[in-house]
C-alpha cells in the first residue's frame, strides 16, 4: 500500500524502481492510478468490459516502454496520454460499427459520415489537439486536463484547486471556444475523440 505521502504525489525513487523492473512498484503504481484510470476510460467508452481491457492494456504499454520515461515528475501525465492515445484508437477502431453510431447519436455528437472519418490522421489530430493545449493559458490548461484526461467532476476541481465552480466553468467555455476556432468544421470529431461530449 502506499503511504499517505505517496498518495499526494509518487515518490520519484518509486518511479525509478519501477523503471528498473520492480514489480513491488509496479503493483503500487497500479493501485493508485487504476481507479483514476478506470474512470477516465469508462467516461469515454461507456462498457465495464471495454474498460478493463483499456485500463490492462494501458498499464502494459506503460510497462513494456518504461525505460522511455526520462521525467519522474511527469509520470502521470506520460500515463495518461497512453491512456488517451490507446482510447482514441479504439473507439476510431469503432466508428463503423452501427452499434457504436447509435451510441454517438445518444450523447448527441453530430458525427462526419463515413469517408471523411476514415480519412482522419489520428497522429496529425493528437499533435495538434496537445500543441493546443499547450498554449492555453496556465490556469485554463490545468482545468481543461483534469476535466477531459483525468475525469473530475466540476466540483471536485473547484475544490482542488481553490477556485469557484463558476471560474472552472468560465475556463471550460473558453478552452473550448479556444479550440473550435482554430478546429473549424471539425471540431465535433476533435470532441469525439477528446471526450465523447462537451
Amino acid at each position: 500500500m502506499l503511504t499517505k505521502d505517496a498518495e499526494r504525489i509518487l515518490d520519484e525513487e518509486l518511479i525509478k524502481l519501477f523503471i528498473k523492473g520492480d514489480m513491488r512498484a509496479f503493483d503500487d503504481i497500479y493501485a493508485f492510478f487504476n481507479p483514476k484510470l478506470y474512470r477516465f476510460i469508462f467516461s469515454l467508452v461507456k462498457t465495464e468490459e471495454d474498460t478493463e481491457d483499456l485500463v490492462h492494456e494501458v498499464f502494459v504499454k506503460v510497462w513494456e516502454n518504461r525505460k522511455s520515461l526520462r521525467k519522474y515528475a511527469a509520470f502521470e501525465s506520460y500515463l495518461f496520454t497512453i491512456a488517451y492515445n490507446t482510447t482514441v484508437n479504439f473507439l476510431k477502431s469503432r466508428v463503423k460499427s452501427s452499434q457504436y453510431i447509435e451510441y454517438i447519436k445518444s450523447v448527441q455528437v453530430a458525427v462526419c459520415d463515413a469517408p471523411y472519418v476514415d480519412e482522419v490522421n489520428n497522429d496529425e489530430i493528437n499533435e495538434k489537439l496537445w500543441s493546443l493545449i499547450e498554449m492555453m493559458p496556465t490556469r485554463q490548461r490545468e482545468v481543461f486536463k483534469m476535466k477531459h484526461f483525468q475525469n473530475y467532476s466540476y466540483k471536485e476541481i473547484a475544490e482542488i484547486l481553490n477556485i469557484s465552480i463558476n471560474t472552472v466553468e468560465n475556463h471550460m467555455v473558453k478552452s473550448h471556444k479556444f479550440l473550435k476556432e482554430r478546429f473549424g468544421e471539425s471540431y465535433l470529431l476533435i470532441l469525439l475523440f477528446i471526450h465523447l461530449f462537451l
